[in-house]
């Protein structure tokens, strides 16, 4: 038998991929939308409509299940995003403003604080890639994620980013969880 994928196998696979990447992008939007509705302001809509509160936060509801749930499937790409993040943390610190926005000045000691709570998260975002990951793990993530979008208004706002060294703990915790999970007895004795 040969060890060489057949074109129906390969035309599959391509399939689940891009449906793949199609899901995942229908997420973000679903993000987007719910960020913009939970948080946004009259000015972020057309005339005539307006912010609802309730739907922006049923929505990052649902897409946070959504991450929670399915977060088995995208770990392997979580340390190559995080990998990003420390670039994206890096630059900040070195230019002193947000990478994608020049005129919003970041102050270098909040930038050196995201900079070591990222490439910590980064550190440890190889430990999940190689284990399934059980519900601490994924509430941990889930609370990582959602810290990125609240610090990054705490980073503007010229204050010390609170919400990602609490997104940063957590993840620690969930690693440490693990540890202690994985090695009882050796944990005992040391």
């Amino acid at each position: 038998m040969s060890k060489q994928a057949t074109t129906k196998e390969q035309v599959s696979s391509g399939f689940r991929r891009a449906g793949g990447w199609l899901l995942g992008c229908a997420w973000f939007a679903l993000v987007i939308w719910g960020i913009i509705n939970a948080f946004g302001t009259d000015a972020n809509f057309s005339e005539g409509r307006h912010p609802s509160r309730v739907l922006g936060y049923a929505l990052l509801s649902i897409a946070g299940f959504i991450f929670a749930a399915t977060a088995n499937r995208w770990k392997r790409v979580f340390p190559g995003i995080m990998l990003a993040a420390t670039l994206g943390a890096l630059l900040e610190l070195e230019q002193g403003h947000a990478v994608n926005n020049p005129s919003v000045l970041i102050p270098h000691w909040i930038a050196l604080v995201q900079l070591v709570v990222i490439a910590c998260v980064t550190a440890l975002s190889f430990t999940f890639k190689k284990r399934p990951l059980n519900f601490v793990d994924r509430i941990a993530l889930l609370a990582f994620a959602a810290s990125i979008l609240v610090g990054g208004d705490e980073a503007t706002r010229h204050e010390l980013p609170l919400a990602l060294i609490v997104g940063g703990v957590c993840v620690l915790a969930a690693w440490a969880f693990d540890r202690l999970q994985r090695n009882p007895e050796t944990n005992a004795t040391a």
